[in-house]
C-alpha cells in the first residue's frame, strides 16, 4: 500500500512539472530591416520586408527586446524566428523567444 501512494505521489509531481514548463514552439520567420534601436529598453524595431516588393513598403513592424543592442544596425537585414510559448494569436514577447540573424548581403 504504501508502494502505490509513492508511485501516486511521485506521479503527479511528475504531471504538475511537465504542465510548468515552457515549451517553445517555432510559430513564424520573416525576415526585415532594423528600422530603430533602442538602447536604453534593449529594443529593436525591425520592419517586415513585403514579399511581393522585396523591400520595406508595406510590412508590418515589430518591437523585438534583445540583450545587446550594439550588435546591430540601423538599416541592417534580419531574419527572426519567433518561437512561442502560447497558442494565442497575439504578439505578446512575455510568451516568446526570438532568433535573430543578420543576413550577409
Amino acid at each position: 500500500m504504501k508502494i502505490k501512494i509513492t508511485i501516486s505521489f511521485i506521479s503527479l509531481i511528475c504531471l504538475f512539472l511537465a504542465g510548468c514548463a515552457d515549451d517553445y514552439q517555432e510559430s513564424f520567420t520573416f525576415s526585415g530591416t532594423v528600422e530603430e534601436l533602442d538602447a536604453q529598453e534593449e529594443i529593436l524595431v525591425i520592419k517586415e520586408h513585403n514579399n511581393i516588393y522585396k523591400g520595406t513598403r508595406g510590412g508590418n513592424v515589430y518591437e523585438i527586446p534583445v540583450g545587446d543592442v550594439k550588435r546591430y544596425n540601423i538599416g541592417q537585414n534580419v531574419e527572426v524566428t519567433v518561437f512561442s510559448n502560447t497558442d494565442e494569436d497575439v504578439w505578446d514577447v512575455n510568451h516568446m523567444n526570438f532568433d535573430i540573424n543578420i543576413v550577409k548581403e
